[in-house]
């Protein structure tokens, strides 16, 4: 009986040993953390659902870089789990009300950060707490995918899979990050897959999450906002990342006079410069890319915006 309990013992200290020490790790290492990161593909289709809710005009530009915080619950007795997005003033101490005998928790937070002329986009995983027992593993899948239309469902260009690992327990702060290439105009937006596991490998929780969604040209670079406070109008983003281009209508000094007429009768006393080059009138969607002359496809803009910004951004679409 004593040489089966020895030999128990030893089989559980060796198992443990594995289980702490991975074979292949990457530069990305500390005393407490070991992360692999490998390159995978898949051509997999995911519906988008937007993260946050967007009230005023503050808050209009749906191309704002922020991360989306969740926390995923789960009874260890039971198995059951739950996962909720988190308010962007809720803490880990503010949720700090689960049982630890039974239960615990991670807040963590994903992110969609395109590198703007690097044709990249970078998908972050932070670990922001825990609450109760903590895993000794978290296994992740990124994916990046790329939507037509807002909204609607994307089409995966890539993704990779990494394992953030401590000796005891994964670190708190930890960040993985998956890089991947954009090449076409599209509405982006990372999914990250978790797996949280103990230290004999058992599967403590599962999730999946999104980042938010953001519309890029060609060259990873983020669609411009841009806020005409005199009519209370926002520059549109394109309704489709798809739009084929064409002969250009014609756009005379004679239309920017009409417009400007019609412009000035509905928004009098605007503040407005339209002498010499300072203002400019930009067609939302472009004459090339399918636009017309029409009064609501037409918005003021600072020449200099128009110039630098708003006109390159569509030479990359």
């Amino acid at each position: 009986m004593k040489k089966i309990k020895n030999y128990l013992l030893s089989l559980f200290a060796a198992t443990l040993v594995i289980t702490l020490f991975p074979l292949s790790v990457n530069a990305d290492q500390d005393l407490n953390d070991e992360v692999v990161v490998l390159d995978v593909q898949g051509n997999n289709e995911v519906a988008f659902v937007e993260p946050t809710v967007l009230t005023n005009v503050t808050d209009k530009n749906p191309n704002e870089i922020e991360e989306v915080q969740y926390l995923l619950s789960y009874d260890k007795v039971t198995g059951a789990q739950s996962t909720r997005m988190l308010e962007p003033n809720e803490t880990i101490e503010s949720l700090d009300t689960i049982s630890p005998m039974a239960q615990g928790a991670v807040a963590y937070s994903v992110l969609l950060t395109p590198i703007d002329g690097a044709a990249e986009a970078n998908i972050t995983f932070r670990i922001n707490g825990f609450i109760g027992s903590k895993p000794n593993r978290i296994d992740l899948t990124y994916t990046l995918f790329r939507g037509i239309q807002r909204g609607t469902t994307g089409t995966s260009v890539g993704g990779c899979t990494a394992s953030v690992q401590g000796i005891l327990n994964v670190k708190e702060g930890k960040t993985v990050v998956c890089t991947k290439k954009i090449s076409q105009t599209g509405y982006y937006f990372g999914e990250v897959k978790l797996n949280m596991k103990s230290a004999l490998g058992i599967s403590m929780g599962t999730d999946s999450s999104q980042t938010r969604q953001i519309l890029t040209n060609k060259n990873a670079t983020v669609y411009p906002f841009h806020y005409d406070p005199y009519s209370n109008k926002t520059m549109e983003e394109p309704a489709r990342a798809d739009w084929a281009r064409t002969t250009s209508v014609a756009w005379t000094s004679d239309d920017r006079y009409k417009y400007i007429k019609e412009y000035s009768e509905k928004f009098p006393n605007n503040g407005w410069n339209w002498s010499g080059n300072v203002t400019h009138t930009h067609h939302v969607r472009p004459r090339n890319l399918g636009g017309t002359n029409a009064f609501n496809n037409i918005i003021p803009i600072p020449a200099r915006v128009h110039e630098s910004i708003v006109s390159p951004w569509f030479v990359g679409y």
